[in-house]
């Protein structure tokens, strides 16, 4: 595992807000493995230095007198495939019109900037490069451990992956897993909650019994305890673990475990807080596990690579006839699952007459009889299209 971060999550960093773009604008989403500085290196013609993906900085002193080795520079450091560069304001304020023109065609993200000093950004692009590591290495943790739900797995390496994570955990665990509201998608919130938890204000607050990992985009809190009862509502103990850090519950959605033996069943705290806060996204409401009904027996189900088949088969003929016809009998499924099986409900939210929703559901029946046949026919569909949902 290598660590990397996207150039335009590196920009966010303070140190970096004097950076102005000047080309290059639809390389941001390139990554960046290290940052190296350019100085010396046009005298000697010893560009090999650089590599793939590397943030060059440069104050062109070489080119101080001779604006014609700029694009020569950025020719052979394209050619090594850097991630970007940024020129430090020293010599020059703005950069000739054929050398954006070729950072432009190259989508070579070209920079300008002052203030801050060359050491200073790499210094703190290997620390935010260290802490990105350090995610990946527990991330992987969490991954092996959930790897142990299988059927065979041995208590004895469950609970030696448990101790690895934490040797001070307790007898008892809970599990919270958060997903940031506003950028479900980024872990963004979630890394900068993380830095938080090593900043010296804070060094007061850690609790040997407490892990905070992250996970994929989310938040995996991880408490332990003594005691099987936990001491308040989980919403509001979650609440109250956050705030050490000062971040408020709000800012996420939260699915939280039932409390279960730490080092016999971690991995299914896990695993449950994790479909207990996938339910809260749907709900917009904090979740438990216990609190999710049939569900219990459905997400296990929407894992399962058979039924996923399955149901994948089934919304794919729906997808198919849908895009052949122009026509809408997914949707009407949907809603019609959703309304409980009701046709007034189904056609009242799809502004359609009744007979039109009897028409599109016979329809949808009879393309998808090979697959669930004649019986059951809605309940068939609401496990199929949930079991599609969940498990995508």
């Amino acid at each position: 595992m290598v660590a990397m971060i996207r150039l335009k999550e590196l920009l966010e960093l303070p140190i970096f807000q004097n950076f102005r773009l000047v080309a290059g604008l639809t390389g941001l989403s390139r990554e960046v493995r290290n940052v190296d500085i350019l100085e010396y290196e046009w005298m000697s013609r010893n560009f090999d230095v650089f590599h793939p993906d590397d943030l060059v900085l440069t104050s062109l002193f070489f080119a101080k007198d001779d604006p014609s080795l700029i694009q020569k520079s950025f020719e052979k450091l394209a050619a090594r495939a850097v991630t970007a560069i940024a020129v430090k304001t020293v010599f020059y304020t703005e950069m000739p019109e054929d050398v954006l023109a070729f950072c432009d065609a190259h989508d070579l993200p070209l920079f300008l900037f002052d203030g801050a000093f060359m050491e200073d950004i790499i210094v703190n692009f290997n620390d935010v490069l260290k802490l990105q590591q350090s995610h990946l290495q527990s991330e992987q943790q969490i991954h092996d451990l959930l790897a142990l739900l299988a059927p065979a797995r041995s208590p004895y390496a469950v609970e030696a992956a448990v101790r690895e994570i934490n040797p001070a955990f307790q007898s008892y665990v809970t599990a919270f897993y958060l997903i940031h509201r506003r950028y479900p998608g980024s872990p963004r919130e979630v890394a900068a909650f993380l830095a938080r938890t090593t900043y010296k204000q804070y060094s007061g607050q850690a609790l040997d019994n407490v892990t905070y990992r992250k996970y994929q985009n989310g938040l995996l809190v991880l408490y332990t305890s003594r005691e099987r009862e936990l001491p308040s509502a989980p919403e509001v103990l979650c609440q109250r673990l956050l705030s050490r850090y000062d971040t408020r519950l709000e800012e996420f959605y939260c699915g939280s475990s039932e409390t279960l033996p730490t080092f016999r069943a971690l991995p299914t705290a896990i695993q449950q807080s994790i479909d207990a806060c996938q339910m809260a996204r749907e709900t917009e409401a904090s979740t438990s596990y216990g609190g999710l009904g049939i569900h219990r027996l459905l997400f296990p189900m929407s894992r399962d690579e058979t039924l996923r088949a399955i149901a994948r088969e089934a919304v794919g003929i729906l997808k198919a006839y849908d895009e052949k016809y122009t026509s809408n009998l997914l949707d009407t499924c949907r809603a019609y699952t959703a309304h409980h099986g009701e046709i007034s409900k189904t056609a009242a939210a799809l502004y359609q007459h009744p007979n039109t929703i009897r028409y599109r559901l016979k329809k949808a029946e009879s393309l998808l009889e090979p697959v669930i046949g004649k019986e059951d026919v809605y309940e068939q569909l609401y496990f199929l299209l949930r079991l599609y949902d969940l498990g995508r």
